[in-house]
């Protein structure tokens, strides 16, 4: 029991680091010298440890679903926040009382969603290939 809560709560950080590379794949950077997908790179490794970490106190089902779960929710959590900032750089009413300079950097979306792109893809591989391969492991012991 206290395995499963400790895998869940590194699911929980490896979840905040999708997250996080997510929305750092929307940022433009013309200032600093290193290269985003190097620091995307770099980033990326908290989030495998974690996530291996938290596949080995967790003793759910399958790996493949958890890893889904994992990518799914942080991939949510930033098309939740991209939708809001887009919305607020998007209202006049907003951009009169609210001072939005900082989020001028706020600008690489073909960057930003094909990063979404690729960890919601993977998240979809993981899961209906572990549907797909319970629904056959299914139909063998019927059949």
């Amino acid at each position: 029991m206290i395995r499963n809560g400790i895998g869940i709560i590194f699911f929980i950080v490896s979840g905040f680091f999708v997250f996080i590379l997510g929305f750092i794949a929307f940022f433009d950077f013309p200032v600093i010298e290193i290269n985003k997908f190097i620091m995307l790179g770099i980033l990326s490794i908290p989030l495998f440890i974690f996530h291996l970490i938290g596949l080995a106190f967790y003793r759910g089902s399958n790996w493949k679903v958890s890893s889904a779960i994992t990518l799914f929710i942080g991939c949510t959590i930033n098309i939740m926040l991209v939708i809001s900032i887009l919305s607020v750089k998007g209202s006049p009413k907003l951009l009169d009382v609210l001072n939005i300079s900082n989020l001028d950097i706020f600008r690489d979306y073909i960057s930003g969603f094909a990063v979404m792109a690729i960890f919601m893809g993977i998240g979809v591989t993981l899961y209906t290939s572990e549907n797909s391969a319970k629904k056959r492991t299914e139909d063998n012991v019927d059949g």
